[in-house]
């Protein structure tokens, strides 16, 4: 693995903690912004159309018709999705802050099983917790098959 993933890594397994013990999650603007700046370099256009996606979500005043040019970057549309929840109150501004970040450093498949852990998880949740869902432990969940299936075709790969 690489540094950055590994990064990411011990990041969003302390991001998971803290959401489950305490439903507020410290430092993950700084997350953010620390993904913004690792992923910069590799894929300009990417972390841009990511970027403008979070920042649509926080200003409301900004209307819809500006984020059509995020739409040509696919690692900007589950961003989107996310930030349109936030917009409407139904996501939480920490989790939009964290597939952000996630966009920023890895791949479209990564963001898109982060998305699918998200989902499995709260659905394990809801069954056995009643009230909201944290959804930083899915998204870590989702982050991990990625992970583990790239370990995978790394070793058999050779």
């Amino acid at each position: 693995m690489f540094s950055t993933e590994i990064f990411v890594t011990i990041a969003f397994v302390l991001f998971s903690l803290a959401d489950l013990r305490y439903r507020v999650v410290p430092g993950i603007e700084m997350f953010f912004f620390s993904a913004v700046l690792l992923g910069v370099f590799s894929n300009p256009w990417g972390v841009a159309a990511v970027v403008f996606s979070v920042a649509w979500a926080w200003m409301r005043s900004w209307p819809v018709s500006l984020i059509w040019a995020s739409l040509f970057n696919p690692a900007a549309w589950p961003v989107l999705l996310t930030a349109f929840g936030v917009r409407r109150g139904v996501v939480g501004g920490a989790d939009l802050w964290a597939i952000g970040g996630l966009a920023c450093l890895f791949p479209w498949p990564a963001v898109i099983l982060s998305l699918a852990g998200v989902e499995l998880w709260r659905r394990w949740w809801r069954r056995r917790h009643p009230g909201p869902v944290p959804a930083l432990p899915g998204m870590l969940l989702g982050l991990l098959v990625y992970l583990c299936g790239q370990v995978a075709f790394r070793f058999w790969s050779i």
